[in-house]
């Protein structure tokens, strides 16, 4: 019996001293400038607007701050909150340090509102003024609803071009190439391209395979144009036809 007892004794014994052992550990670990953040490593993916001062600041970590005082949470939601962060990563590097990835926002095409020039990135989201040096760069959108703007967010239906633009961002053997398409005007069934060279092109369709489909037979059209040097004198390719065909407008008094 005063076995039972005193293994009893010994367990609570024990379990105390593992809590107080726990406690003055958590009080040490808090307290300890062993622990103190000293330092800040930033990764940025993409880097060609957002710089390491901005994601520092944004951050807003203070040197000193005990790292497991840290609310890694809401440093990372306050980066995100930055326009051109697409997604962050925090985490803390043992003892003293903290390692922040960020991925910078991708833009795929912009926007006018009000007079202003917005950038819409690859998931259709409307996230930032656009700097001057990108006006060059990125095709324009026509067609966008007040709805989607306030949203700032585009429709399902308009998401699958701004996929077919990614794709072509990404492969730049088809033509026309990303790099010369000037503006997108989006329509009810489908959309409109123009080059930047001023071809108009006319895609039918409300999904990224009909619109590769249609950039297919766009491909054989350019060679057929090209080889007969007749490419300058279209005004417009249409692609609203069925399979194989499609319509050239030449350009008043350009047809062969």
């Amino acid at each position: 019996m005063w076995w039972a007892k005193a293994k009893k004794f010994l367990v609570l014994l024990i379990g105390f001293m593992t809590l107080a052992a726990l406690v003055v550990a958590g009080v040490y670990i808090k307290k300890s400038p062993y622990f103190a953040l000293s330092g800040i490593e930033i990764t940025i993916e993409g880097k060609r607007f957002l710089s390491k001062r901005d994601v520092f600041e944004r951050a807003n970590l203070i040197l000193g701050t005990n790292i497991f005082a840290l609310n890694l949470k809401e440093v990372k939601k306050r980066l995100e909150f930055h326009p051109w962060v697409a997604e962050a990563f925090v985490s803390r590097k043992l003892p003293n340090r903290v390692f922040i990835k960020v991925k910078e926002e991708k833009p795929i095409a912009m926007l006018s509102i009000n007079g202003e020039i917005w950038l819409v990135n690859e998931k259709g989201y409307i996230f930032a003024r656009a700097p001057r040096v990108l006006l060059k760069e990125l095709p324009a959108l026509e067609g966008v609803s007040s709805k989607e703007i306030e949203n700032r967010h585009l429709d399902p239906q308009k998401l699958e071009v701004l996929r077919l633009l990614v794709k072509l961002k990404k492969n730049e053997t088809l033509v026309p190439p990303y790099a010369n398409i000037s503006q997108i005007k989006f329509l009810p069934d489908g959309f409109l391209l123009l080059t930047r060279d001023a071809l108009l092109i006319k895609f039918a369709g409300n999904s990224l395979k009909e619109y590769e489909k249609a950039y297919k037979k766009l491909d054989r059209i350019f060679v057929y144009l090209y080889d007969t040097k007749q490419y300058h004198r279209v005004k417009m390719v249409r692609l609203d036809y069925p399979e194989n065909s499609a319509a050239l407008i030449f350009k008043k008094g350009q047809r062969s």
